[in-house]
């Protein structure tokens, strides 16, 4: 297995012990100041550790702090930032990886520059202000906190002149020389994502007349001067590339694949020893940036890359949401040379050993939620969703490496996300763990997420193997009781009973065609449940047939299932757009019905990180989703829900109504088992609804925490 993705493979002079590249990610882990901390160390050593061939840093800003993006990014602009940059080259070589510094000005999204009142160096002054529709579904607080971010004020744009040109140029070129100095064995020019070598390259923000504008040509005159200077700075024992945009989305006259082509045989030409392709779009759109830079489609550009492969003599790296067996695939097939992964290895670091080792289902997936690329918009540090070591590695990250010096009995509570977490760190850190699931499946609240949400089922599959693989006692359809407890007499008790629901007091909510979450699982899922009464014979016998042949527990074959059969009417209205509902909307959505979304709050989907929020709900409303917020339901009919929005009464007909809202924490097993005289520890949403992060972050401490 993953032959094609474990061979080695020469970028220029670099020699690479295998094919996966840890992409370059802004993480905001450096201080104030641009130097190379302990933290940011810590963090690329773990992935080096985790068997990478080359590590790509985030970017670094040549002439920092002018054209960066955040004080929170590596400066390379002079000697004084070398000794530290050696502390951390030095690290990452130990492992045996490569690491080349990531180089870059930021043009015209330089935030540290308008924060700080300087001038803002672009192409052209722009003429197009992008569409601006990342506004519409974001909350005041993130609106505030964005603001913040970009210095509050309005960019004092400046057109460069060819002295300035010049001036950039030989920043990069200095930038690269102390790269080398500083012991990285090659530096990646950065060409896309809208900073300033891609604002030449794109007629939309390049209308010069001069040399640098004009045609495809003159447009990749400074990123081909860039390359020659870094090149000429360094020799040819050092490896220099630049990373493009394949294409620029929803930018009027923005990049093209055909002239990235062009661009791209120019760059070999300057001695470019390789192109890593990406895209862009819209800075302003909320949509763009899930299409471009951090695509939700898996492998979104592959048959670019592969055109591009096609044309070119020296490597193609591929990036975009590509997990390890998609990239071996690709390597085989000649779409690419190399595979560059993201957020993969912000999941988990050591993806390329578990990978290596011929480990493909202990690897942590990454389940495309955005929480970690979400942060920089406002300037904080990187959280991962499903690995709360990231950024901490120099506290955590060798908390599961360390087995406890004296084994101790641990009985868990609860068998959703956080207590599967908190049972796989116990255990592996080699005490004995029980955990007790009063339902028939592992999973909780994560299982009909996995339902509905493809990504949330890797996670599901990878918690259960981990438990599987680390020899936890698990036994299911075991409510816990105190007897229980006194029997096993655990060292430690944790509680992780997740949260329950409450209906909102509403005319009508009883009905027999108003459903919550638990209701559509349990129908799908077990034809005697009481919810089940609800459906019609046909319906109760295709899930009882569905049962007896195993096929209802398993949620991706349920959620196929679900294409042919749904035990609910065409016309559905969700009650509630929060995280669940406007989950639960896309995954009806795909299955043919006609759905509204009343949501009580201003924004929808606040729980999601905005990314993802943005992408999810321009996609429902574009499958013809009715989405409301500010919606207050007053009474649900046999045929109807009725609700006040924008001060007006309106009704919408319903087939099927699903409750999606009321979430709330459930600590009446911690009270019992506190009242018997116990000390549990409460994780999860049974303390307060925090979502799969928060019962994955409290889930990893509680099982570290023991002994």
């Amino acid at each position: 297995m993953f032959e094609h993705l474990l061979s080695p493979v020469s970028l220029g002079p670099m020699h690479l012990r295998n094919r996966m590249v840890m992409a370059p990610m802004g993480v905001e882990i450096v201080g104030d100041d641009g130097f190379a901390n302990d933290q940011i160390i810590a963090y690329y050593e773990e992935r080096a550790r985790g068997g990478v061939g080359l590590i790509i840093t985030e970017v670094c800003a040549v002439a920092y702090p002018r054209g960066a993006n955040s004080v929170h990014q590596l400066g390379l602009s002079d000697d004084r930032f070398i000794p530290a940059l050696r502390r951390l080259t030095d690290q990452v070589h130990r492992h045996g990886a490569k690491i080349a510094l990531q180089l870059v000005h930021h043009g015209k999204v330089s935030r540290v520059d308008i924060k700080e009142g300087r001038p803002v160096l672009v192409a052209s002054i722009p003429q197009w202000h992008g569409s601006l529709d990342m506004i519409r579904d974001l909350t005041p607080e993130e609106l505030g906190l964005m603001a913040a971010a970009n210095g509050g004020g309005a960019p004092n744009y400046h057109e460069l002149t060819t002295d300035d040109i010049a001036a950039v140029t030989a920043d990069f070129a200095a930038a690269a020389r102390r790269a080398q100095e500083a012991g990285f064995d090659g530096v990646e020019i950065h060409g896309a994502h809208g900073y300033l070598i891609s604002g030449f390259l794109s007629a939309q923000w390049n209308r010069r007349t001069d040399d640098y504008g004009g045609d495809v040509h003159n447009r990749s005159r400074l990123l081909c001067e860039v390359v020659a200077a870094c090149r000429a700075a360094t020799g040819d024992d050092f490896a220099v590339w630049c990373r493009l945009d394949a294409l620029e989305y929803r930018t009027p006259d923005g990049i093209v694949f055909a002239d990235t082509e062009v661009t791209a045989q120019l760059a070999q030409q300057a001695g470019a020893d390789a192109i890593h392709l990406s895209a862009y779009g819209d800075q302003t759109s909320g949509p763009a940036f899930s299409e471009g830079t951090l695509p939700h489609r898996e492998a979104t550009h592959a048959a670019l890359s592969g055109r591009l492969k096609s044309r070119l003599n020296v490597p193609v790296i591929a990036v975009g949401r590509i997990r390890p067996e998609t990239g071996d695939e690709m390597i085989a097939h000649r779409k690419a040379d190399l595979i560059a992964m993201g957020r993969q290895l912000l999941a988990d670091p050591a993806t390329a050993l578990k990978v290596s080792e011929q480990r493909p289902a202990d690897v942590r997936p990454c389940i495309n939620c955005y929480v970690c690329v979400a942060q920089p918009f406002f300037d904080r540090r990187v959280r991962c969703a499903v690995n709360p070591v990231l950024a901490h590695e120099v506290e955590l990250r060798d908390i599961e490496r360390t087995v406890a010096a004296e084994p101790r009995s641990v009985m868990v509570v609860g068998g959703g996300p956080a207590g599967m977490e908190a049972a796989r760190v116990a255990a592996a850190r080699g005490h004995k763990v029980t955990l007790f699931e009063a339902s028939p499946n592992l999973g909780g609240a994560l299982r009909f997420g996995a339902l509905v949400y493809e990504p949330n089922l890797r996670l599901l599959k990878w918690l259960t193997t981990q438990i599987e693989t680390l020899n936890v006692d698990v036994r299911l359809s075991t409510p816990v009781t105190v007897e229980a407890v006194e029997e096993l007499a655990p060292d430690t008790l944790i509680v992780a009973t997740g949260a329950s629901r409450v209906r909102p007091e509403v005319p009508g909510i009883d009905s027999d065609h108003v459903l919550d979450g638990d209701d559509l699982r349990a129908m799908l899922t077990d034809p005697s449940a009481v919810a089940s009464r609800k459906l019609s014979l046909t319906g109760r016998l295709a899930v009882a047939a569905g049962r007896r042949l195993g096929l209802t527990d398993d949620p991706e074959r349920l959620a196929s299932l679900t294409h042919h059969y749904m035990p609910i009417g065409k016309r559905v209205t969700i009650l509630g757009g929060g995280l669940v509902g406007i989950e639960l909307a896309e995954f009806l959505v795909d299955r043919g019905r006609a759905v509204t979304v009343l949501e009580s709050g201003a924004t929808l989907a606040t729980e999601m990180a905005h990314p993802r929020r943005w992408r999810v709900l321009a996609d429902l409303r574009s499958h013809g989703a009715e989405l409301l917020a500010d919606a207050e339901v007053l009474e649900v009919t046999p045929t109807q829900v009725r609700y006040r929005h924008n001060d007006s009464d309106h009704a919408v007909d319903a087939d099927c109504v699903v409750i999606a809202s009321g979430l709330t924490s459930n600590d009446s097993v911690t009270r019992q088992l506190r009242a018997a005289g116990r000390d549990p520890v409460a994780i999860g949403d049974c303390t307060g609804v925090g979502y799969l992060e928060g019962a994955m972050r409290e889930g990893f401490h509680a099982g570290h925490s023991v002994g």
